[in-house]
């Protein structure tokens, strides 16, 4: 079984790192440059506090990674401390930068370039209003788009060769529903992002900045068609907005006998949602020897599988 330990060190190696691993920890050299790494599936706080002790002196660059996730009081320690955080999302990227890499002369983009970057890591800024500049959308009106895909289908054959021996590839459109959200936290922070409501399953998730949505691609597909309306996903994603504003303005204080809850007023535009409309995301649907296979067609990302191979045996 390849653990989380063995991805990260092919992902250093594939950057010509000579790597070791001291005291449960992963150590990258080449030429000046030098990175530590903190790798764990299942990461508690404590992890991070005896890593932030132990490599305080370690003049390199640092790395947690990890397939669970932390709150965001710790992600934002870390980021304050320069140590970079590399969660599910950020490993199933990596994970698939490399596969591609490795049936390719070109070498793709990794998030450790910009670890190893001379340049200080900065905090992602946000937008400091309803405009939207991570998305990029034409300037002609239409009820639907569909995010422009980035993995070609011999990208997906690849993948699933390895995975589940795929000989069956179609793409597929998936209806959802896009809102995006501003948090107006107080008069000098804010955070944003996108809140995507799969139109199908009422699947409801984060999306990352940087996607292109344009109205037609080059490639047979075949189209789902939504199973709910835009006021029960928008009731949906303004429910998951609300949860994660509430998360930055409530303090809860222990005082043994009871927890006291502390809320910060909230401003007046607290809470701003602007809905984006329906998207169409082209997923590869694979079937093959090993089972079935969804590959999300503009980020590489495997959705789901269900192996009914030997593997679906084992309890």
């Amino acid at each position: 079984m390849t653990t989380l330990k063995d991805h990260l060190i092919q992902i250093l190696q594939s950057r010509q790192f000579d790597v070791e691993e001291r005291d449960g920890y992963l150590y990258g050299q080449r030429d000046d440059v030098s990175v530590v790494v903190l790798a764990a599936s299942d990461l508690i706080s404590d992890d991070i506090e005896d890593f932030i002790r132990n490599v305080k002196d370690f003049s390199g660059r640092k790395v947690v990674a990890s397939l669970s996730r932390v709150d965001d009081r710790i992600h934002r320690h870390l980021q304050e401390l320069g140590i970079h955080y590399w969660g599910r999302e950020e490993m199933e990227h990596e994970i698939g930068t490399l596969h591609l890499s490795s049936v390719s002369d070109t070498v793709s983009d990794s998030l450790l370039d910009d670890v190893i970057s001379d340049e200080a890591p900065q905090a992602p800024v946000e937008p400091t209003d309803q405009s939207i500049p991570i998305i990029v959308e034409s300037t002609e009106e239409r009820a639907e788009q569909i995010v422009k895909p980035t993995i070609s289908l011999e990208d997906v054959k690849y993948i699933a060769r390895h995975e589940v021996q795929g000989y069956r590839f179609d793409l597929e459109l998936i209806p959802h529903f896009l809102f995006h959200y501003v948090l107006n936290i107080d008069e000098k922070q804010q955070r944003a992002g996108i809140v995507a409501i799969n139109a199908m399953t009422e699947h409801v998730e984060t999306w990352r900045w940087g996607f292109e949505l344009v109205d037609s691609i080059d490639a047979p597909t075949s189209k789902r068609e939504p199973a709910i309306e835009e006021e029960k996903a928008l009731e949906m994603a303004r429910d998951v907005i609300s949860k994660e504003y509430r998360s930055y303005v409530e303090t809860v204080r222990d005082y043994g006998h009871a927890e006291v809850i502390e809320r910060g007023k909230p401003r007046d535009d607290a809470i701003i949602i602007e809905s984006k409309g329906l998207v169409y995301l082209p997923v590869w649907c694979v079937e093959g020897k090993g089972g079935a296979l969804l590959i999300n067609s503009a980020s590489g990302k495997i959705m789901s599988e269900h192996l009914h191979g030997p593997e679906s045996m084992r309890g």
